[in-house]
């Protein structure tokens, strides 16, 4: 009789259940039942749902835009090419956005792939670790007490705080399928849009800010000093309000730190 490690039977096991195929070449680690093959039918359909509510859970709005049926299907796919790997469930899905654009279903739909990614982006920071925000007063008083250069002043984003870009006009989409949004879907989704997804108190919100706001927020995020990331932002649109932007950004809880070069790491 060959012997086999737990690890062997726990990978046959999960291979069972991910291809059916496979269930009468893992039986055999088993002790033969009847009605075996109708018991890893029901694990199968145990795992199967649990994918489907948890990839609900973090894609609300793909849900909606594809429907019950259509969703239960990518879902399986999904599941069975890139199975839960943490015993967290929360983790499970972050690799959906891409695996949409491989299916061929979605060709007419490619915003699709943009949405989820978005859904992700909001999924992720509702669960990102919290951390003590830093306000736009504490700012303005230690650049007034210490007589420092705002502009070569750095700042470090939240855990929960990220960027969104998408070719598509899909945080409008995202919008119009929020409860009591005003917002309809876009008579045209061939739109670029910009966004921050941030986290306060617990509640995540999605911001549409303008292109040259997301150039300087990227620019902080990557590490540049306020200054440059400014300009980056006026040479994008001569216009850009500065202080409101400042105001905003601050009021969404969007930085942790601010140090200037001097400052000790």
């Amino acid at each position: 009789m060959v012997s086999h490690t737990l690890a062997e039977i726990q990978e046959q096991f999960a291979h069972a259940l991910l291809q059916p195929s496979s269930a009468a070449q893992a039986a055999a680690l088993f002790n033969t039942h009847p009605y075996q093959d109708d018991r890893l039918a029901l694990y199968r359909g145990n795992l199967t749902a649990i994918w489907i509510s948890a990839l609900k859970n973090a894609y609300p709005v793909l849900h909606q835009l594809v429907g019950e049926e259509y969703f239960e299907q990518v879902a399986r796919a999904f599941g069975r090419a890139y199975p839960s790997e943490s015993g967290d469930l929360n983790q499970f899905g972050a690799k959906l956005p891409e695996f949409l654009k491989t299916i061929p279903d979605t060709v007419d739909y490619p915003y699709f792939s943009d949405v989820a990614a978005l859904e992700w982006q909001v999924h992720a920071s509702y669960y990102a670790a919290d951390a003590e925000v830093v306000s736009l007063h504490e700012v303005l008083q230690a650049i007034s007490a210490g007589g420092q250069d705002a502009q070569a002043m750095q700042l470090t984003f939240h855990p929960a705080a990220s960027l969104y870009h998408s070719a598509w006009d899909s945080v409008r989409i995202w919008y119009a399928h929020q409860l009591n949004s005003e917002s309809g879907f876009p008579d045209d989704v061939r739109n670029a849009s910009f966004a921050l997804v941030a986290r306060s108190e617990w509640l995540v919100e999605v911001q549409r800010i303008s292109k040259a706001g997301w150039l300087a927020l990227r620019a902080l995020q990557q590490g540049c000093n306020l200054g440059d990331a400014l300009e980056l932002a006026l040479e994008a649109d001569a216009d850009f309000a500065i202080n409101a932007s400042l105001q905003s950004w601050f009021s969404a809880g969007l930085f942790v730190q601010f140090r200037f070069p001097e400052d000790k790491l």
